[in-house]
């Protein structure tokens, strides 16, 4: 019954939306800027500069050149709705083609493109019906001639399904490995399974690249069926083909096989399972990472398999630096976590070293 209702309840956390109480899109009204760029979207072609709009008060961006572009990533999903709400204002010249373009799971493919007519600050607003499932939209506001083209926001929201009703879906395809989905058709790979993941989100059905564990083996010689790079911050870490034995001391494994050390320890290679020899104890170097004996107790010699520097008695740990988000994946940095609240990406910390060695 315990495990029942821990997988009843991680099928449920998988149907919770992603927006802010509705909201998709940060900084819709264009005002938080980094420097010369803004802050929560991302110039994709040409450039950008801060432009006065219908308000002396109110600053919007301007797309620069004769072919621009910015974009954002918005962690909306089926299970916010499927029904988005637009509003628009911008300023656009005659002689210049603007665009609203949608491109489902952010995978670089577009699959609806909205032409922005002329206009003087004169709001425009409509409704667009996307497929489920999906996980994620990238938003991109473009301009191509050599006209001006000032935007002052962007408003988008979910909305009743009704209010969609008699609009063709947009549908993004099949979806990529980690992204949502309810049979083998919704996927690029024809895998469609219910399986655990490291994400707090615990149980979901996902696309799939191989046979997960205990099931028939669908990997090549020296490969094993394990948990590989995360692609996207809006798709959970996907289930693929890797090679057995090739990931070390603190990366994201599924099973044994996968890492050097030949243990897996709570979906992170280790080098204990509770078996640490006299009063040593097996515990995570830290949160959500890797399970080693006595962490921090400066208890490893000189090349021994480490963590962190504090599990060395010479007080260093050699090793590449290992940066993860909350849920625990990898990353370079806050644009590679998923959002936390507030549509702003988690932080990007600096927890240890991977594939650790005492000095």
């Amino acid at each position: 019954m315990k495990k029942l209702s821990l997988l009843v309840l991680g099928l449920a956390a998988t149907q919770l939306g992603a927006t802010e109480c509705g909201q998709v899109l940060r900084d819709p009204g264009f005002d938080l800027w980094c420097g010369d760029h803004l802050c929560s979207w991302k110039v994709v072609r040409g450039d950008i500069a801060r432009a006065p709009t219908w308000h002396s008060s109110d600053a919007g961006v301007e797309l620069v050149g004769e072919d621009a572009a910015i974009s954002q990533l918005a962690p909306v999903d089926s299970g916010d709705g499927t029904c988005i709400h637009f509003e628009l204002v911008a300023n656009v010249d005659d002689d210049v083609e603007a665009f609203l373009a949608l491109d489902i799971y952010g995978d670089g493919s577009i699959d609806r493109r909205e032409r922005l007519p002329a206009s003087k600050w004169k709001p425009l607003s409509y409704n667009l019906s996307i497929k489920a499932p999906f996980d994620g939209i990238r938003f991109e506001l473009s301009k191509q001639g050599a006209g001006r083209a000032v935007l002052g926001r962007i408003h988008a929201e979910t909305a009743r399904a009704e209010d969609c009703a008699g609009l063709p879906p947009i549908d993004g395809g099949p979806a990529p490995l980690g992204g949502s989905c309810v049979e083998n058709a919704d996927c690029g790979s024809g895998m469609c399974r219910l399986v655990p993941s490291p994400s707090p989100f615990g149980v979901a059905f996902r696309c799939v690249g191989c046979e997960p564990p205990p099931g028939a083996p669908t990997c090549g010689a020296g490969l094993v069926c394990g948990l590989g790079e995360p692609r996207s911050p809006v798709r959970d870490v996907p289930y693929e083909c890797v090679p057995a034995g090739g990931d070390e001391l603190g990366e994201l494994c599924l099973t044994n096989a996968e890492c050097g050390s030949q243990v897996c320890n709570g979906y992170i290679c280790s080098t204990c399972m509770n078996d640490c020899s006299g009063a040593e104890l097996c515990g995570p170097a830290w949160p959500r990472g890797p399970s080693v004996c006595s962490p921090g107790e400066h208890r490893r010699a000189s090349g021994e398999p480490c963590a962190t520097d504090a599990d060395c008695r010479s007080g260093t740990c050699n090793g590449a630096q290992r940066r993860t988000c909350e849920d625990g994946r990898p990353c370079g940095n806050p644009g590679d976590c998923p959002v936390t609240e507030g549509l702003a990406p988690g932080a990007c910390t600096t927890v240890g070293v991977t594939g650790g060695s005492c000095q």
